[in-house]
Protein backbone atom coordinates (compact mmCIF):
# COMPACT_ATOMS: atom_id res chain seq x y z
CA UNK A 1 0.00 0.00 0.00
CA UNK A 2 1.15 3.51 -0.95
CA UNK A 3 2.12 5.78 2.46
CA UNK A 4 0.62 8.61 2.82
CA UNK A 5 3.48 10.96 1.92
CA UNK A 6 3.55 9.62 -1.53
CA UNK A 7 2.08 12.17 -4.34
CA UNK A 8 1.13 11.79 -7.93
CA UNK A 9 0.53 14.53 -10.40
CA UNK A 10 -2.64 14.02 -12.57
CA UNK A 11 -3.04 16.17 -16.32
CA UNK A 12 -7.10 16.02 -16.15
CA UNK A 13 -8.79 17.73 -19.27
CA UNK A 14 -11.90 19.99 -18.38
CA UNK A 15 -14.12 17.68 -19.75
CA UNK A 16 -12.82 14.18 -18.38
CA UNK A 17 -15.29 11.81 -17.10
CA UNK A 18 -12.45 10.37 -14.97
CA UNK A 19 -11.24 12.96 -12.76
CA UNK A 20 -13.69 12.08 -9.63
CA UNK A 21 -12.89 8.27 -9.29
CA UNK A 22 -9.39 8.73 -10.19
CA UNK A 23 -9.16 10.97 -6.74
CA UNK A 24 -11.66 8.78 -4.79
CA UNK A 25 -9.34 6.10 -5.16
CA UNK A 26 -6.15 8.12 -4.28
CA UNK A 27 -7.80 9.52 -1.18
CA UNK A 28 -9.10 6.03 -0.25
CA UNK A 29 -4.87 5.16 -0.49
CA UNK A 30 -4.19 8.70 1.16
CA UNK A 31 -1.90 9.56 -1.95
CA UNK A 32 -1.88 13.33 -2.06
CA UNK A 33 -3.01 14.55 -5.88
CA UNK A 34 -1.94 17.90 -7.80
CA UNK A 35 -3.93 18.54 -10.55
CA UNK A 36 -3.20 19.93 -14.06
CA UNK A 37 -5.71 20.98 -15.98
CA UNK A 38 -7.00 23.61 -18.69
CA UNK A 39 -9.37 24.22 -16.71
CA UNK A 40 -7.86 25.45 -13.67
CA UNK A 41 -10.52 27.54 -12.06
CA UNK A 42 -13.17 25.21 -12.54
CA UNK A 43 -11.63 22.34 -11.27
CA UNK A 44 -10.26 24.43 -8.12
CA UNK A 45 -14.40 24.76 -7.55
CA UNK A 46 -14.72 21.51 -7.73
CA UNK A 47 -12.30 19.94 -5.59
CA UNK A 48 -11.01 22.61 -3.19
CA UNK A 49 -9.31 20.13 -1.38
CA UNK A 50 -6.60 19.71 -4.52
CA UNK A 51 -3.84 21.97 -5.60
CA UNK A 52 -4.89 22.88 -9.01
CA UNK A 53 -2.27 24.17 -11.63
CA UNK A 54 -3.39 25.99 -14.60
CA UNK A 55 -1.52 24.30 -18.03
CA UNK A 56 -1.90 24.65 -21.61
CA UNK A 57 -2.70 21.16 -22.97
CA UNK A 58 -1.66 22.77 -26.88
CA UNK A 59 1.57 23.84 -25.76
CA UNK A 60 3.31 21.09 -23.66
CA UNK A 61 6.59 23.01 -23.14
CA UNK A 62 5.08 25.93 -21.44
CA UNK A 63 3.06 22.80 -19.23
CA UNK A 64 6.79 21.79 -18.07
CA UNK A 65 7.74 25.44 -17.03
CA UNK A 66 4.67 25.87 -15.49
CA UNK A 67 4.86 22.90 -13.16
CA UNK A 68 8.45 23.51 -12.88
CA UNK A 69 7.39 27.17 -12.06
CA UNK A 70 4.84 26.87 -9.39
CA UNK A 71 5.67 23.34 -8.01
CA UNK A 72 7.90 21.36 -5.94
CA UNK A 73 8.82 18.72 -8.24
CA UNK A 74 10.92 17.02 -5.85
CA UNK A 75 8.27 16.01 -3.73
CA UNK A 76 6.41 14.90 -6.71
CA UNK A 77 6.65 10.48 -7.67
CA UNK A 78 4.23 9.76 -10.16
CA UNK A 79 2.58 11.36 -12.88
CA UNK A 80 -0.53 9.84 -14.56
CA UNK A 81 -2.82 11.74 -17.49
CA UNK A 82 -6.79 11.11 -17.18
CA UNK A 83 -7.48 11.20 -20.96
CA UNK A 84 -5.96 11.29 -23.96
CA UNK A 85 -5.72 15.09 -24.53
CA UNK A 86 -3.43 15.29 -21.38
CA UNK A 87 -1.20 12.96 -22.53
CA UNK A 88 1.19 14.62 -24.44
CA UNK A 89 2.04 17.37 -21.65
CA UNK A 90 1.84 15.03 -18.90
CA UNK A 91 5.01 12.73 -20.49
CA UNK A 92 7.02 15.69 -21.17
CA UNK A 93 6.61 16.91 -17.69
CA UNK A 94 7.57 12.94 -16.85
CA UNK A 95 10.79 13.27 -18.76
CA UNK A 96 11.09 16.60 -17.05
CA UNK A 97 11.11 14.89 -13.34
CA UNK A 98 12.69 12.02 -14.77
CA UNK A 99 9.63 9.66 -13.34
CA UNK A 100 8.23 6.52 -15.51
CA UNK A 101 6.34 7.82 -18.57
CA UNK A 102 5.85 6.78 -22.33
CA UNK A 103 7.84 8.57 -24.28
CA UNK A 104 5.64 11.80 -26.30
CA UNK A 105 6.72 10.18 -29.58
CA UNK A 106 5.12 7.07 -28.51
CA UNK A 107 1.93 8.94 -27.26
CA UNK A 108 1.99 10.63 -30.88
CA UNK A 109 2.12 7.65 -32.86
CA UNK A 110 -0.54 6.04 -30.79
CA UNK A 111 -2.92 8.70 -31.10
CA UNK A 112 -2.69 9.63 -34.89
CA UNK A 113 -4.41 6.57 -36.42
CA UNK A 114 -2.78 7.00 -39.85
CA UNK A 115 1.05 6.69 -37.85
CA UNK A 116 -0.75 3.85 -36.06
CA UNK A 117 -1.53 1.73 -39.60
CA UNK A 118 2.26 1.91 -40.20
CA UNK A 119 3.31 0.99 -36.82
CA UNK A 120 1.09 -2.26 -37.16
CA UNK A 121 2.20 -2.55 -40.41
CA UNK A 122 5.81 -2.82 -39.36
CA UNK A 123 5.18 -4.66 -36.68
CA UNK A 124 3.69 -7.77 -39.14
CA UNK A 125 0.28 -7.60 -37.51
CA UNK A 126 -2.68 -7.93 -39.79
CA UNK A 127 -3.96 -4.19 -41.22
CA UNK A 128 -6.38 -3.34 -43.42
CA UNK A 129 -5.61 -1.50 -46.57
CA UNK A 130 -5.53 2.68 -45.89
CA UNK A 131 -4.65 6.24 -47.42
CA UNK A 132 -4.29 9.13 -46.34
CA UNK A 133 -6.33 12.03 -47.81
CA UNK A 134 -6.23 15.97 -46.97
CA UNK A 135 -9.70 17.28 -46.50
CA UNK A 136 -9.23 19.95 -49.03
CA UNK A 137 -9.79 17.28 -52.24
CA UNK A 138 -12.56 16.96 -53.52
CA UNK A 139 -14.01 13.49 -52.49
CA UNK A 140 -15.26 13.12 -56.24
CA UNK A 141 -11.92 12.48 -57.39
CA UNK A 142 -11.39 9.77 -55.21
CA UNK A 143 -14.82 8.01 -54.89
CA UNK A 144 -14.40 5.60 -57.88
CA UNK A 145 -11.02 4.30 -56.55
CA UNK A 146 -12.12 2.94 -53.30
CA UNK A 147 -12.60 -0.54 -52.60
CA UNK A 148 -15.79 -0.83 -50.83
CA UNK A 149 -16.91 -1.20 -48.22
CA UNK A 150 -14.54 1.41 -46.57
CA UNK A 151 -14.44 3.44 -43.82
CA UNK A 152 -13.36 7.43 -43.45
CA UNK A 153 -12.09 8.64 -39.75
CA UNK A 154 -10.34 11.49 -38.51
CA UNK A 155 -6.71 10.82 -37.33
CA UNK A 156 -7.09 12.16 -33.92
CA UNK A 157 -10.43 11.68 -32.48
CA UNK A 158 -11.94 8.91 -30.30
CA UNK A 159 -14.91 7.76 -29.47
CA UNK A 160 -15.57 6.95 -33.08
CA UNK A 161 -16.58 10.56 -33.55
CA UNK A 162 -16.43 11.65 -37.43
CA UNK A 163 -16.22 7.36 -38.39
CA UNK A 164 -18.24 6.67 -41.14
CA UNK A 165 -18.75 3.10 -43.08
CA UNK A 166 -19.55 3.81 -47.25
CA UNK A 167 -20.56 0.98 -49.22
CA UNK A 168 -20.53 3.02 -52.28
CA UNK A 169 -19.21 6.30 -54.30
CA UNK A 170 -22.38 8.45 -53.19
CA UNK A 171 -21.84 7.06 -49.37
CA UNK A 172 -18.43 8.08 -49.62
CA UNK A 173 -18.77 11.35 -50.94
CA UNK A 174 -21.33 12.24 -48.23
CA UNK A 175 -18.85 11.00 -45.43
CA UNK A 176 -15.79 12.93 -46.41
CA UNK A 177 -17.24 16.18 -46.80
CA UNK A 178 -19.20 15.47 -43.48
CA UNK A 179 -16.11 14.25 -41.67
CA UNK A 180 -14.73 17.85 -42.98
CA UNK A 181 -17.64 20.13 -41.76
CA UNK A 182 -16.35 18.20 -38.99
CA UNK A 183 -12.87 18.93 -38.75
CA UNK A 184 -13.52 22.98 -39.63
CA UNK A 185 -15.08 23.68 -36.59
CA UNK A 186 -13.02 26.25 -34.63
CA UNK A 187 -13.50 24.37 -31.34
CA UNK A 188 -11.98 21.15 -32.99
CA UNK A 189 -8.32 21.37 -32.87
CA UNK A 190 -5.44 23.88 -32.60
CA UNK A 191 -4.47 25.53 -35.69
CA UNK A 192 -1.08 24.00 -35.43
CA UNK A 193 -1.76 20.09 -35.54
CA UNK A 194 -1.67 19.36 -38.90
CA UNK A 195 -3.04 16.05 -37.90
CA UNK A 196 -6.98 17.77 -38.51
CA UNK A 197 -6.45 18.50 -42.12
CA UNK A 198 -6.56 15.00 -43.31
CA UNK A 199 -8.40 12.35 -42.62
CA UNK A 200 -7.79 8.01 -42.64
CA UNK A 201 -9.48 6.26 -45.61
CA UNK A 202 -9.61 2.26 -44.76
CA UNK A 203 -10.99 -1.35 -45.85
CA UNK A 204 -13.90 -2.09 -43.88
CA UNK A 205 -12.52 -4.73 -41.34
CA UNK A 206 -15.64 -7.46 -41.06
CA UNK A 207 -15.72 -9.45 -37.14
CA UNK A 208 -16.03 -9.65 -33.49
CA UNK A 209 -15.19 -6.35 -31.63
CA UNK A 210 -13.74 -6.64 -28.42
CA UNK A 211 -11.96 -4.11 -25.51
CA UNK A 212 -8.90 -4.74 -23.68
CA UNK A 213 -7.68 -3.00 -20.49
CA UNK A 214 -3.98 -4.03 -19.45
CA UNK A 215 -1.17 -2.32 -18.02
CA UNK A 216 2.19 -2.08 -18.95
CA UNK A 217 5.25 -2.33 -17.10
CA UNK A 218 8.79 -2.07 -18.75
CA UNK A 219 7.18 -3.15 -21.70
CA UNK A 220 5.30 -6.55 -20.73
CA UNK A 221 1.37 -6.43 -20.76
CA UNK A 222 -0.43 -7.45 -18.25
CA UNK A 223 -4.07 -8.35 -19.06
CA UNK A 224 -6.74 -7.09 -17.08
CA UNK A 225 -9.87 -7.20 -18.72
CA UNK A 226 -11.32 -8.13 -21.79
CA UNK A 227 -14.88 -6.95 -23.28
CA UNK A 228 -17.05 -8.70 -25.51
CA UNK A 229 -19.12 -5.86 -27.43
CA UNK A 230 -22.17 -8.05 -27.96
CA UNK A 231 -24.07 -5.86 -29.91
CA UNK A 232 -23.12 -5.73 -33.75
CA UNK A 233 -20.50 -2.48 -34.80
CA UNK A 234 -21.42 -2.68 -38.76
CA UNK A 235 -21.96 1.34 -39.52
CA UNK A 236 -22.68 3.66 -41.18
CA UNK A 237 -21.68 4.90 -37.60
CA UNK A 238 -20.23 3.03 -34.49
CA UNK A 239 -21.64 4.27 -31.60
CA UNK A 240 -20.44 1.70 -28.29
CA UNK A 241 -23.17 0.04 -25.93
CA UNK A 242 -22.65 -2.66 -24.43
CA UNK A 243 -19.21 -4.20 -22.63
CA UNK A 244 -19.77 -7.01 -21.03
CA UNK A 245 -16.49 -9.43 -19.23
CA UNK A 246 -15.32 -11.80 -18.61
CA UNK A 247 -14.82 -12.96 -22.25
CA UNK A 248 -16.23 -15.55 -24.02
CA UNK A 249 -13.71 -15.34 -26.40
CA UNK A 250 -11.93 -18.51 -26.59
CA UNK A 251 -8.39 -18.98 -24.44
CA UNK A 252 -5.70 -19.46 -27.12
CA UNK A 253 -7.52 -16.46 -28.55
CA UNK A 254 -6.85 -14.23 -25.86
CA UNK A 255 -3.47 -15.38 -25.62
CA UNK A 256 -2.47 -14.48 -29.15
CA UNK A 257 -4.50 -11.37 -27.98
CA UNK A 258 -2.21 -10.46 -25.76
CA UNK A 259 0.85 -11.39 -27.77
CA UNK A 260 0.23 -9.30 -30.80
CA UNK A 261 -1.00 -6.28 -28.05
CA UNK A 262 2.43 -6.82 -26.74
CA UNK A 263 4.16 -6.58 -30.13
CA UNK A 264 2.13 -3.48 -31.47
CA UNK A 265 3.10 -1.71 -28.23
CA UNK A 266 6.54 -2.49 -28.55
CA UNK A 267 6.83 -0.85 -32.15
CA UNK A 268 4.85 2.22 -30.94
CA UNK A 269 7.08 2.73 -28.27
CA UNK A 270 4.66 2.44 -25.10
CA UNK A 271 6.07 0.57 -22.19
CA UNK A 272 4.59 2.24 -19.23
CA UNK A 273 1.43 2.61 -17.50
CA UNK A 274 -2.55 1.71 -18.50
CA UNK A 275 -3.56 0.82 -22.18
CA UNK A 276 -6.98 0.27 -23.78
CA UNK A 277 -7.31 -1.36 -27.09
CA UNK A 278 -9.73 -2.42 -29.46
CA UNK A 279 -9.75 -5.19 -31.81
CA UNK A 280 -11.54 -6.85 -34.69
CA UNK A 281 -11.10 -10.42 -34.40
CA UNK A 282 -12.58 -12.49 -37.63
CA UNK A 283 -10.81 -15.87 -39.72
CA UNK A 284 -7.99 -13.51 -40.95
CA UNK A 285 -7.14 -12.53 -37.78
CA UNK A 286 -6.22 -10.21 -34.98
CA UNK A 287 -7.01 -6.57 -36.39
CA UNK A 288 -5.73 -4.15 -33.83
CA UNK A 289 -7.98 -0.71 -33.99
CA UNK A 290 -6.78 1.52 -31.62
CA UNK A 291 -4.28 1.23 -28.37
CA UNK A 292 -4.29 4.19 -26.36
CA UNK A 293 -2.11 4.67 -23.37
CA UNK A 294 -4.69 5.55 -20.87
CA UNK A 295 -7.41 3.71 -18.63
CA UNK A 296 -10.91 2.73 -20.45
CA UNK A 297 -13.41 5.70 -21.30
CA UNK A 298 -16.46 7.64 -19.51
CA UNK A 299 -17.00 5.96 -16.43
CA UNK A 300 -16.56 1.93 -17.73
CA UNK A 301 -13.93 1.58 -15.59
CA UNK A 302 -16.14 1.11 -12.85
CA UNK A 303 -17.81 -2.19 -13.96
CA UNK A 304 -14.10 -3.63 -13.32
CA UNK A 305 -13.59 -4.59 -9.53
CA UNK A 306 -10.54 -6.80 -8.80
CA UNK A 307 -10.97 -9.84 -6.45
CA UNK A 308 -9.80 -7.44 -2.94
CA UNK A 309 -12.66 -4.89 -4.28
CA UNK A 310 -9.90 -2.94 -5.55
CA UNK A 311 -10.88 -0.61 -8.35
CA UNK A 312 -8.38 0.21 -11.49
CA UNK A 313 -7.71 3.54 -10.47
CA UNK A 314 -6.61 2.40 -7.38
CA UNK A 315 -4.28 -0.15 -9.37
CA UNK A 316 -3.20 2.54 -11.60
CA UNK A 317 -2.20 4.84 -9.21
CA UNK A 318 -0.66 2.11 -7.15
CA UNK A 319 1.25 0.38 -10.21
CA UNK A 320 2.25 4.24 -10.54
CA UNK A 321 4.12 3.99 -7.31
CA UNK A 322 5.77 1.19 -7.94
CA UNK A 323 3.34 -1.75 -7.25
CA UNK A 324 3.12 -4.72 -9.25
CA UNK A 325 -0.38 -5.68 -10.91
CA UNK A 326 0.92 -9.74 -11.00
CA UNK A 327 -1.57 -12.05 -9.18
CA UNK A 328 -4.51 -9.52 -9.91
CA UNK A 329 -8.05 -11.07 -10.94
CA UNK A 330 -11.43 -9.88 -11.36
CA UNK A 331 -14.39 -10.34 -9.31
CA UNK A 332 -15.92 -14.09 -10.36
CA UNK A 333 -19.28 -12.90 -10.89
CA UNK A 334 -19.74 -10.99 -14.80
CA UNK A 335 -20.14 -7.67 -15.03
CA UNK A 336 -20.87 -4.98 -17.40
CA UNK A 337 -21.36 -1.25 -18.71
CA UNK A 338 -24.25 0.18 -21.05
CA UNK A 339 -23.65 3.28 -22.62
CA UNK A 340 -26.90 4.63 -22.90
CA UNK A 341 -26.62 5.97 -26.76
CA UNK A 342 -28.40 9.39 -27.71
CA UNK A 343 -31.12 9.18 -30.02
CA UNK A 344 -31.52 12.21 -31.86
CA UNK A 345 -30.15 15.56 -31.87
CA UNK A 346 -31.71 18.42 -29.85
CA UNK A 347 -31.86 19.82 -25.94
CA UNK A 348 -32.88 17.13 -23.35
CA UNK A 349 -35.20 18.48 -21.05
CA UNK A 350 -36.15 15.11 -18.96
CA UNK A 351 -35.21 11.41 -18.59
CA UNK A 352 -37.89 9.17 -17.13
CA UNK A 353 -37.38 5.42 -15.96
CA UNK A 354 -34.34 6.00 -14.24
CA UNK A 355 -35.85 4.39 -10.84
CA UNK A 356 -37.45 1.24 -12.64
CA UNK A 357 -33.97 0.56 -14.60
CA UNK A 358 -32.90 0.97 -11.22
CA UNK A 359 -34.75 -2.15 -9.98
CA UNK A 360 -34.20 -4.35 -13.20
CA UNK A 361 -32.57 -7.36 -11.35
CA UNK A 362 -28.82 -7.53 -11.96
CA UNK A 363 -28.30 -3.75 -12.68
CA UNK A 364 -25.94 -2.17 -9.79
CA UNK A 365 -25.82 1.65 -10.59
CA UNK A 366 -27.53 4.06 -13.05
CA UNK A 367 -25.84 7.12 -14.13
CA UNK A 368 -27.37 9.72 -16.32
CA UNK A 369 -24.54 12.23 -16.77
CA UNK A 370 -25.57 14.66 -19.65
CA UNK A 371 -27.20 17.64 -18.04
CA UNK A 372 -30.16 18.52 -18.55
CA UNK A 373 -31.08 21.74 -21.07
CA UNK A 374 -28.13 21.13 -22.77
CA UNK A 375 -27.83 20.11 -26.65
CA UNK A 376 -27.67 16.43 -27.64
CA UNK A 377 -25.31 15.88 -30.87
CA UNK A 378 -25.42 12.46 -32.07
CA UNK A 379 -22.74 10.45 -33.43
CA UNK A 380 -20.92 11.28 -36.01
CA UNK A 381 -20.54 14.63 -35.16
CA UNK A 382 -21.27 14.02 -30.94
CA UNK A 383 -18.73 12.66 -28.74
CA UNK A 384 -20.37 12.20 -25.37
CA UNK A 385 -23.26 9.71 -23.83
CA UNK A 386 -26.01 10.17 -22.00
CA UNK A 387 -24.97 8.37 -19.59
CA UNK A 388 -24.15 4.80 -17.88
CA UNK A 389 -25.94 1.73 -16.95
CA UNK A 390 -23.63 -1.08 -14.80
CA UNK A 391 -24.62 -4.66 -14.46
CA UNK A 392 -23.67 -7.80 -12.60
CA UNK A 393 -24.78 -11.02 -12.60
CA UNK A 394 -23.49 -14.93 -12.71
CA UNK A 395 -23.01 -14.78 -17.00
CA UNK A 396 -22.16 -12.40 -19.74
CA UNK A 397 -25.83 -13.20 -20.77
CA UNK A 398 -27.09 -12.42 -17.65
CA UNK A 399 -25.33 -8.70 -17.64
CA UNK A 400 -26.23 -8.03 -21.07
CA UNK A 401 -30.39 -9.05 -20.63
CA UNK A 402 -30.27 -6.83 -17.83
CA UNK A 403 -28.77 -4.20 -19.49
CA UNK A 404 -30.91 -4.19 -22.44
CA UNK A 405 -34.07 -4.68 -20.07
CA UNK A 406 -32.99 -1.41 -18.17
CA UNK A 407 -32.52 0.93 -21.24
CA UNK A 408 -35.60 -0.09 -22.58
CA UNK A 409 -37.27 1.77 -19.09
CA UNK A 410 -35.54 4.63 -20.33
CA UNK A 411 -37.45 7.93 -21.96
CA UNK A 412 -35.36 11.38 -23.38
CA UNK A 413 -37.51 14.27 -23.35
CA UNK A 414 -35.36 15.82 -26.66
CA UNK A 415 -36.75 18.71 -28.32
CA UNK A 416 -35.52 20.25 -31.34
CA UNK A 417 -32.68 22.86 -31.18
CA UNK A 418 -33.79 26.28 -32.23
CA UNK A 419 -32.25 27.35 -35.31
CA UNK A 420 -30.17 30.48 -35.21
CA UNK A 421 -30.63 33.31 -37.96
Amino acid sequence: MPKSSKRILLFAPKHTYRLHDFLQAARKLGIGVVLASDRCKVLAEMYPQENVIAVSFTHPDRAVAKIQEQLEVRSIHAVLAADDAAAIPAAKVARALNLPFNHPAAIRKSRNKFMFRHAMVKAGLPSPGFRLAGIELEPESLATGMRYPCVLKPLMLSGSQGVIRADHPAEFIAAFRRIRHLLQQPEMAHPCNRAFRYLLIEDYIPGQEYAIEAILTRGRVHLLAIFDKPEPLEGPFFEETIYVTPSRLPADRQRRLKTELESACRVLGLHHGPIHAEARINANGIFLLEIAPRTIGGLCSRALRFASGMSLEELVLRHALGDSPANLSLQRQASGVMMIPIPKKGVLKQVHGVEQARAVPGIVDVQITFPLNHELIPLPEGSSYLGFLFARAETPEAVVAALSSAHAYLQFDILPTLAVV
